[in-house]
């Protein structure tokens, strides 16, 4: 069974993406490959059940497993600064939490994915590679399977002859929601296939969209997988959710060109599209935080790795003082070592500690003019709950961001693991930040 939707992204302003003249691509040719994106199809690196990766037996209690990255699952052998993981946790016997970090350091104070006992879920990872390529995975209490999946990784310095992709923030926005589509809920074992619309002009240089993807409400225990859709499903999953649970994590999602019959009918010819399958019954919903393009957008940033740093406990009145309430904002200011002038967005894991009730935690630039807080969320933390989630938290201009939460009231953590910053290729070209929203407005339609 296959859903397809189409998604008209019609109101990007032409600065966002403006065609950069011949001078300005042979620039662009010459230029490093520091810091650049380059995706690779969801390959499964560590899986404690089977064995692979590590030895066949779960993660026991203040344990690691050093995991070979580099020269694996599409990864090179040298030359990567950093991987995109997807962590998934399943079986924990007691409540705890994993910290993937640099092979070789000091093991930091941060978590990479909480989980309760018995608990099945997974987190979108950014985390440095460490000595030989190698990246730890420590579990804290008890004992748990674990499995690795990557997805993506960025350029530790020039040494790949063409750069990859650079970064662009959009404003948060929810362009899918199967909730409100008339085909309603997907059933076990649907496709849905999507489209986002760009322009004619700038559709070819889409290469990877990233998402916070949330299932709702599954009928039992299951997962989502998104890919590209040019090639068959990956054996790797998304996002990971237990019956009854809503789940999100954030996904980097490679895309394909619409093209052949298709064309016209559902998506929009050469608009990007992509596919996520569900394994149970589960409504979908996918909000668009950002895109990986070829180097044509001017405002293109790069990632520079970091090892995980807390900038947030409000348990110890750090970055947030004590729970944030019911329908309260706080403003976080990320400490002036982890940024530089050029920094527009950090890359964060942050968690919910322990909410009184049910709720819904929101991320937004905390000082960007017209950007208010979105219809979107991040994290959707049920009572008592310790969950996390990867954030792209876009901080430029004044290195800050704000976060809400809905109900009740709940401790946050929040560790930074990197951050994208604007080349100096822009600076000398006399290109200011990002400081406008790129607020899109979104049409769709679907059909089974």
């Amino acid at each position: 069974m296959t859903l397809a939707g189409a998604c008209a992204l019609t109101a990007v302003p032409a600065t966002a993406f403006a065609a950069p003249s011949a001078a300005l691509q042979q620039q662009a040719a010459a230029a490093d490959s520091t810091g650049t994106y380059y995706p690779v199809s969801p390959a499964r690196l560590l899986d404690t059940r089977s064995g692979l990766g590590a030895p066949k037996a779960k993660l026991g209690p203040l344990s690691k497993v050093d995991l070979q990255v580099a020269g694996r699952g599409g990864v090179p052998a040298s030359g990567v600064g950093a991987v995109v993981l997807n962590v998934t946790i399943t079986g924990p016997t007691m409540d705890s939490f994993v910290t993937a970090y640099p092979a070789g350091e000091t093991r930091p104070d941060a978590s990479s994915i909480n989980f309760a006992k018995g608990w099945l879920g997974s987190n979108n990872v950014t985390v440095k590679l460490g000595a030989d390529g190698k990246v730890s995975v420590y579990n804290r209490n008890g004992s748990t399977d674990v499995v690795v999946d990557v997805v993506g990784y960025y350029a530790a310095d020039n040494s790949f002859a063409t750069p990859g992709g650079q970064y662009e923030w959009f404003e948060p926005e929810r362009v899918f929601d199967t909730r409100i589509e008339p085909e309603g809920k997907p059933s076990a074992g649907t496709t849905l296939e999507y489209s986002l619309d760009f322009g004619a002009d700038t559709n070819p240089h889409i290469k990877t969209l990233v998402f916070n993807l949330t299932a709702v409400a599954p009928a039992k225990a299951g997962f989502l997988t998104a890919w590209s859709g040019a090639t068959s499903r990956p054996t790797s999953s998304t996002v990971n959710y237990g019956a009854g649970v809503n789940v999100p994590n954030v996904a980097f999602v490679q895309t394909t060109p619409c093209t052949g019959s298709e064309a016209g009918q559902w998506c929009e010819p050469g608009a990007p599209k992509f596919k996520i399958y569900t394994s149970a019954a589960a409504h979908v919903l996918v909000d668009f935080v950002g895109a990986v393009d070829d180097g044509y957008s001017q405002y293109g940033m790069r990632f520079q790795p970091q090892s995980p740093t807390r900038i947030v406990d409000s348990r110890a009145n750090k970055g947030i003082n004590g729970a944030l309430g019911a329908n309260a904002t706080a403003r976080v200011e990320v400490p002036a070592e982890l940024v530089t002038a050029d920094t527009g967005v950090a890359v964060m894991n942050v968690t919910a500690v322990k909410p009184t009730k049910n709720t819904v935690i929101t991320v937004w630039p905390a000082d960007i003019p017209d950007i208010d807080k979105p219809a979107t969320s991040n994290l959707n933390p049920y009572a008592n709950q310790v969950v996390s989630n990867a954030v792209l938290g876009i901080i430029e201009p004044t290195a800050a961001f704000k976060v809400h939460n809905l109900t009740g009231s709940t401790h946050l953590v929040a560790d930074v693991v990197g951050t994208f910053y604007y080349p100096s290729a822009a600076a000398e070209r006399g290109i200011a930040p990002k400081t406008q929203p790129r607020k899109a407005e979104v049409t769709g339609s679907s059909h089974r």
